[in-house]
């Protein structure tokens, strides 16, 4: 039930903490010097679970009470404070918990409970508070009246503080209650105040129920009571809101409605961090404790001004940290100023002169989004196998879960075909031919599989992308949603990449070539580039994808601009050095060479791309050797030998393989590891559907040489690492276009349809007229 609900019960280190640094704001910036002794101050936690955020409070107040007057104080002081101290909870067990535990608790000081009891409420918070009484009517009486009474706290009662841990569910759309579509009549709903014009793309991330908590704790403290506007929310939540492109209506609407925030990265660390480090040992997205505050004199023409601090180490060094932490200490450094940017530091490296890359190649996509895992795989034999155990299904029950039905595709799906990539015009319930058409992709980064290329059985395939394909074309991908503290920031293959191809967990795509042919940049910019490095001819848009990788695609970029990329997104710094320019240029061809497997760039020594192995020749000391076999059964473990350099695949060993390829990783996704994981005997991606467990059963030799071929790509790229780290370094310390250069000479921002792809033009004159 709790992780179906999303909620995830609260180290009470981290309570106690954030239940302190809210007094603390109360204090120091709203003027109540007795904390929440003060008579004015109104509390709610509106996901209470069992209450521990309510009781903190109550044991700090009586605390101290009696330090400061002596025990008997204490039965009086939280006597008073019952009054003003509410919860809601949607689950009965855990409201049971939390009314037992308030009432012990006065009990156990001597304080009588409030007149008409705790103000303890099973509800769902995020229903209309406005709803008529007589709507409530119920067989459950006790239930109505609790919800009557808690509709009347959202509704009518000033709160000075939300705390909580509110739950997390990213499928929550048409959860959010009043929050998220108001009542007819009643006007927009409080959460198209965290919309930003434009973000449409992003906000489906919005349909959060930890969003819809957001909007509805600032909506009560900072909107609905128009003459008692000031108070405090303090939440833990992901920190996704604060970085991401789907959290910019958030940080706009906070920087404009608060006068302060205080921003704690509890997961500096990122994605699936080391359990070690996690507050959450369950939790693998990265969270923060996030504290704004409105003041009583609120100046609406100041954006707030945000503090931001993160916390290293394991989890009980953490604790450590964050029991030291002041709102006026040394440790905060201020956050972007600007109304949408991201709520992390403000740096002094250049970056925000740099031009982003979706500015230097306009057109951008998510890549292919099957929604269904059994559409790809490493091995073509599988995916013949799991289609004609599908289209063999007569049961259409059975037939449908193999399937995995979604909103876009069912079984009675007519979608349009694919380009070049055509499917006969019948339902996959229909569908008699058991030999899919398959397309060689990649799914994760220099990972190629298999996908069956077919629209009906992929949610979102992106046509664009696929009109896209043609001689040429490179499609370069970042991390665009999450934040990224290690490997390349700047990825690219030749093969249509999957939506999660960078490192598993999204990213965005910027194809170098427009379905048209035309190259995807900004119109004027190759020109303008031409002339700051007085080049007699326009580099080409191949050069600026080659440049881009160099300068962005090696671990060095991402330490460098570690605390620039806490905000997701590259940016580009663009040498107007022509020396410069050229060696990146030259060093760019040799990353795409190597990162597509000899599809694009220029292999070394200037031969053709395309007729040559990605592996080293014979006689190479950094030749990969095949030494002991796999043989015949599917091997289920993976090792390596540093002092060897020996990988171990079951009983299979390969030779020169050095810990730097072994560790390769982008954006915390181990290379070699992920690719073992697809290939093992029990793999370990996500399962879908029955058709998933269709695997090989013996060890096909193909997979020997791409193996030996993905340890040689990633052998390529660590040795060009240090190459790319020593220019990266020469370029930012040298002069660089600019974004306002770049806006001056009329290149930026692009023109407007810029950001879509220009598809092919068919004219058709039709056929002759024989009337």
């Amino acid at each position: 039930m709790r992780q179906r609900s999303g909620s995830y019960y609260t180290p009470h280190q981290v309570v106690e903490e954030m239940v302190r640094l809210a007094e603390e704001v109360l204090r120091t910036r709203l003027g109540k010097t007795r904390g929440y002794g003060d008579e004015g101050v109104h509390i709610v936690d509106p996901a209470m679970g069992t209450g521990t955020y309510l009781h903190t409070v109550i044991e700090r107040v009586a605390r101290q009470a009696a330090e400061r007057h002596g025990d008997a104080m204490a039965p009086d002081a939280i006597g008073r404070l019952a009054g003003r101290l509410y919860g809601f909870e949607l689950q009965m067990g855990p409201f049971a918990v939390a009314e037992l535990r308030a009432a012990d608790l006065l009990k156990k000081h001597g304080a009588p409970l409030p007149p008409g009891g705790l103000n303890l409420h099973v509800t769902d918070t995020l229903d209309d508070p406005y709803v008529q009484e007589e709507q409530l009517a119920s067989t459950y009486a006790a239930l109505s009246v609790s919800r009557a009474r808690a509709n009347h706290v959202k509704a009518n009662i000033p709160v000075t503080v939300v705390i909580s841990n509110p739950p997390y569910d990213d499928k929550a759309e048409n959860r959010g209650g009043w929050i998220e579509k108001r009542t007819k009549g009643q006007g927009r709903p409080p959460l198209d105040d965290f919309r930003y014009p434009g973000n449409g793309r992003y906000e489906h991330a919005l349909k959060n129920l930890y969003v819809y908590f957001w909007r509805w704790a600032t909506w009560k403290v900072f909107d609905a009571h128009a003459d008692d506007r000031h108070g405090v929310v303090c939440f833990i939540t992901p920190s996704a809101f604060a970085t991401g492109p789907a959290g910019r209506g958030m940080r706009e609407y906070l920087r404009r409605t608060c006068d302060e925030g205080w921003i704690i990265n509890l997961s500096p660390e990122g994605q699936r961090s080391d359990v070690a480090t996690r507050v959450f040992p369950h939790v693998a997205q990265p969270l923060s404790i996030c504290v704004f505050v409105r003041r009583a004199d609120h100046d609406p023409g100041r954006p707030a001004r945000v503090h931001y601090r993160a916390l290293q180490g394991k989890r009980a060094k953490k604790f450590a940290q964050l029991r030291e932490v002041s709102l006026d200490d040394g440790g905060w450094r201020d956050t972007h100023a600007q109304g949408v940017r991201p709520f992390t530091p403000a740096t002094l490296s250049g970056w925000d002169d740099f031009p982003a890359l979706e500015e230097v190649f306009p057109w951008g996509s998510l890549g292919i989004t099957s929604n269904r895992s059994w559409v790809t795989s490493p091995s073509k034999a599988v995916l013949e196998h799991r289609w004609a155990r599908l289209i063999g299904e007569t049961d259409p029950e059975a037939k449908a879960l193999l399937f995995k039905e979604t909103g876009t595709r069912s079984l009675d799906s007519r979608p349009a075909t694919l380009p070049g990539f055509e499917h006969p015009d019948r339902r996959m319930c229909d569908e008699l031919h058991t030999g899919p058409r398959l397309l060689r992709i990649g799914l994760r980064s220099f990972d190629r599989q298999w996908l069956i290329a077919d629209s009906r059985v992929i949610d979102r395939p992106r046509a664009e992308l696929w009109e896209s394909l043609q001689p040429g074309q490179v499609f370069l991908n970042q991390q665009s949603s999450h934040e990224i503290s290690n490997g390349p920031a700047l990825v690219a293959t030749a093969l249509l990449p999957d939506t999660h191809h960078f490192n598993g967990r999204g990213g965005r795509v910027h194809p170098v070539l427009h379905p048209d042919g035309g190259a995807n940049v900004p119109t004027g910019l190759l020109r303008y580039l031409a002339g700051a490095l007085g080049m007699e001819v326009e580099p080409t848009v191949h050069d600026l994808a080659a440049y881009a990788v160099a300068v962005a695609g090696h671990s060095g970029f991402t330490e460098y601009f570690a605390e620039d990329l806490l905000t997701p997104g590259v940016r580009l710094p663009l040498t107007r050095d022509p020396a410069l320019w050229g060696e990146a240029v030259r060093v760019g061809r040799d990353f795409l060479w190597a990162a597509t497997y000899g599809d694009a760039g220029t292999p070394p020594g200037g031969r053709e791309p395309g007729r040559e192995s990605v592996a080293f020749p014979v006689g190479d000391p950094r030749q990969v050797r095949y030494e002991t076999g796999i043989g015949s059964t599917v091997p289920d473990t993976l090792g390596h030998d540093a002092e060897t350099g020996t990988l171990r695949v079951g009983p299979g060993a390969f030779t020169g393989v050095p810990p730097e390829v072994w560790n390769y990783e982008v954006g915390g996704m181990n290379v070699v590891k992920k690719w073992f994981g697809y290939r093992k005997a029990s793999p370990t991606s996500r399962k879908t559907s029955p058709l998933d467990d269709l695997h090989v059963t013996s060890w096909p030799k193909e997979w020997t040489e791409e193996l030996i071929d993905l340890l040689s790509v990633l052998r390529r790229l660590v040795d060009l690492a240090p190459v790319q780290q020593a220019l990266t370094a020469k370029i930012v310390s040298s002069p660089v276009v600019t974004v306002a250069d770049l806006i001056s000479a009329g290149v930026l921002p692009p023109q407007p349809g810029a950001a879509r792809a220009r598809r092919r033009v068919v004219l058709d004159f039709g056929g002759p007229d024989e009337s």
